[in-house]
């Protein structure tokens, strides 16, 4: 039986070969699965997304600006300290940039 596969040896900081082991065995799946999807995402995100993914990021940037719109004219008072929060959130989940 031939497949259209490719065997490739990748090296890992420990850190992360140890989280991808604690995923697989969460997901009761094999490594090669997470990385499989990992990579695919990744390459996908280089390529440039597809026309629905635009579609989504725009819907959200117009929602967004909406928003903020709304904020900055009907309550002003409080539209610093809702940017700042959302930020703060942002750090939180992600890291300081």
């Amino acid at each position: 039986m031939m497949t259209d596969e490719t065997r490739v040896s990748v090296r890992l900081p420990r850190r992360l070969a140890e989280a991808l082991d604690q995923a697989a065995a969460a997901q009761s799946v094999n490594t090669s699965i997470i990385l499989r999807a990992a990579l695919e995402t990744y390459l996908g995100t280089l390529a440039g997304a597809g026309d629905a993914e635009r579609r989504r990021q725009f819907s959200a940037e117009y929602q967004f600006l909406v928003a903020d719109l709304i904020v900055q004219r009907e309550y002003p008072d409080v539209h610093n300290e809702l940017l700042l929060e959302a930020e703060r959130r942002m750090e939180a989940l992600h890291g300081a940039a």
